[in-house]
């Protein structure tokens, strides 16, 4: 454990030296928004009590806080930035009047040098630094950025642990009885049992959606809507590119024409026994011909040739895609659609899943999962995770036929 700590204390004093170097103007802030919106996020339904509300309602309300709180820290930060950024410029401009009057006289004794032939004066003074102060901004700037890298750090890494933990208690590790995991498993065991393991667990699985969602967001806002749609675009036209090539050399007598001369002649002997060795293995319901050999590779040539001019055509689209959102008005707008686009998505994906785990909460595998969604409150009472209740206990799926009538739960029973 004393190890742990040591290591713990010099990767805190490393963050805090580079984003002290760094700056908060340049220092990504994901980490602390996370962690703030995981914070708030999760004390107030903790506290709230939502009992009365029907599912949707409560599911709304708790996942739309956390979407507040990923947006309310993502615009501060935003904001902190650019008045950081004004704040520097102005103290650098103004410092760069104050020397105006060394840099001119420092300038003329560079002339004199030069005329008098004093090559050392010369080299003294052009190596002479004007630097502009930063002022108060700049040393907040060092002082928030120093403080938002230490964050970064114990979140990262703590992210890291708890989800190892996890992992290794999910394997069921930890209660194997040999030798070899005896002195890892007593090790862990001591974590778990501990009173800050306790503490964490409760919110481990409320991090996790919260995650999910802030990450969801994030990545939906930088690529844009455009960019996601033309991407799902190439990749069916990839797809229809390997229908038609594959389609025409198959099913159209011209290609299949074209295909039969090709294994007459230029293949003819390589078709045969590329068609006699794979029939030797027996793995084809119908004899391979030399034919369909041919077909193969003129389909394939054909699909290659079609996915360089997709590839070339994707890149350049992707290109104008990217000049386009260059402008603040199309960037803001296309971010924002496919922030709510990519919550959409992992929203419903994480409440299809949930219901679909609710089908077997009672199975025996199931045990320390429930762990995780559940919680003992300080008055004794077991309460469902906070946010992750939503996916879960409370899921507003959890009443539908179709998902109760999905075989999953067979395959684990």
């Amino acid at each position: 454990m004393i190890y742990a700590i040591i290591a713990a204390a010099v990767i805190l004093v490393i963050a805090f030296v580079v984003g002290f170097v760094k700056g908060f103007t340049k220092t990504k802030t994901w980490a602390t928004e996370y962690l703030f919106a995981v914070i708030l996020s999760v004390l107030i339904y903790s506290l709230a009590d939502l009992s009365g509300m029907k599912g949707w309602v409560a599911a709304v309300l708790k996942i739309g806080t956390a979407v507040v709180f990923i947006l309310v820290f993502a615009i501060l930060s935003s904001r902190g930035k650019a008045l950081l950024k004004k704040g520097i410029v102005a103290a650098q401009k103004r410092s760069y009047y104050e020397q105006y009057g060394d840099r001119e006289e420092n300038t003329l004794q560079i002339l004199d040098a030069i005329e008098s032939g004093d090559k050392k004066a010369y080299r003294q003074l052009t190596k002479r630094k004007f630097k502009e102060k930063r002022g108060g901004a700049g040393v907040a700037d060092r002082i928030c950025g120093a403080v938002t890298l230490m964050i970064k750090a114990v979140v990262v890494f703590g992210l890291i642990a708890v989800i190892l933990l996890v992992v290794y208690q999910f394997s069921q590790l930890n209660t194997v009885k040999n030798q070899n995991f005896a002195a890892v498993n007593d090790f862990v065991n001591s974590i778990y049992s501990s009173g800050l393991w306790k503490f964490i667990s409760k919110f481990v699985m409320d991090a996790f959606v919260i995650g999910i969602l802030f990450f969801a967001i994030r990545c939906g806002f930088r690529s844009g809507i455009a960019s996601v749609a033309w991407v799902l675009a190439v990749l069916a036209l990839i797809c229809g590119a390997a229908y038609i090539s594959y389609g025409l050399f198959f099913n159209a007598d011209p290609f299949i024409a074209t295909a039969q001369s090709l294994a007459d002649g230029a293949l003819k002997d390589i078709a045969q026994k590329i068609a006699d060795t794979v029939n030797s293995f027996g793995i084809a319901k119908e004899p391979i011909t030399a034919l369909m050999i041919a077909q193969g590779v003129l389909g394939t040539a054909m699909f290659l040739v079609l996915f360089i001019v997709l590839l070339i055509v994707g890149i350049v689209v992707a290109g104008i895609i990217g000049r386009a959102r260059e402008g603040k008005t199309f960037g803001v707008v296309d971010g924002v659609f496919g922030a709510i686009v990519a919550f959409a998505i992992a929203g419903a994906v994480m409440l299809f899943v949930g219901a679909i785990l609710w089908t077997m909460q009672d199975l025996p595998f199931m045990e320390t999962f429930n762990s995780y969604m559940y919680y003992t409150s300080s008055k004794g009472i077991v309460k469902p995770a906070a946010i992750a209740s939503v996916f879960y206990t409370n899921n507003p799926l959890n009443g539908l036929e179709f998902i109760a009538k999905l075989p999953v739960r067979g395959w684990f029973a």
